[in-house]
């Protein structure tokens, strides 16, 4: 079933889950995101969770013993504690939420209505705007969908699995839900000069000039692969695409 709706999101075609229309309008409507950038954004949301929010990561069903449902409850409930949920390393909801802080967070946020899709939204909404303000920029004025999906994939969901295959999935998804929801193709995306797909996570003390000299590159290379406005301002953490 997630395979054709999957081959459905690339032709683009009028049918679509409510889930899905809620989230494109909310990205489009109220965080005031390019129609390439909730395209981007969604193509990556429907690779980690299948645009739901009562999931959480399959892998440890079994362990856990519980529906995605049971889940929720539990967390809601208090049957299952704060610190198990924050702590369990389990991806979560829309996103697959997973590292403490962040299902913290959206805990603070949603407390009482975890699994609820409105108040991911907006935990999401506020994630963006405050802890990865790089992305959010890039998904509020690029009109390139594969340049979106792709900064979402490497600064915001940041998975093992960065290949180019995965990069080529998940921008073709967000390419599916751009032709769905905005009906029609998006302009061509912006030249992309890393085939490879190599990428270099920034350690502390490291600058964007020393960066670019150990790899034989450039810091405006990188600049304009990464979309960063200030070669001063990087951080610990940050995934950056090398040529």
């Amino acid at each position: 079933m997630k395979y054709l709706l999957f081959i459905a999101l690339i032709i683009g075609i009028s049918s679509y889950t409510a889930y899905e229309k809620q989230v494109w309008d909310y990205l489009v409507g109220d965080t005031g995101l390019t129609k390439a950038g909730a395209a981007g954004l969604m193509g990556n949301l429907y690779a980690e969770s299948g645009i739901q929010s009562v999931i959480y990561e399959n892998a440890y069903k079994s362990k856990i013993g519980l529906s995605d449902q049971e889940y929720v409850d539990w967390v809601n409930s208090g049957r299952y504690s704060e610190n198990d949920f924050i702590y369990d390393a389990v991806g979560f909801g829309l996103a697959q939420w997973t590292y403490y802080t962040r299902k913290q967070a959206l805990l603070n946020t949603c407390r009482g209505q975890i699994g609820d899709m409105g108040c991911q939204l907006r935990y999401l909404k506020s994630e963006l705007a405050y802890y990865f303000p790089g992305v959010n920029s890039l998904l509020k004025s690029s009109n390139s969908v594969r340049d979106c999906a792709l900064k979402v994939l490497f600064e915001f969901e940041n998975p093992a699995d960065q290949s180019v295959s995965v990069q080529n999935y998940r921008a073709s998804l967000a390419q599916g839900y751009y032709n769905t929801f905005a009906g029609g193709s998006s302009p061509d995306p912006t030249p992309d000069p890393t085939p490879s797909g190599k990428t270099y996570v920034v350690q502390a003390g490291d600058t964007l000039s020393a960066i670019a000299y150990r790899f034989g590159t450039t810091v405006a290379v990188l600049c304009q692969l990464n979309n960063i406005s200030n070669p001063n301002y990087i951080y610990v953490g940050q995934v950056l695409r090398l040529p």
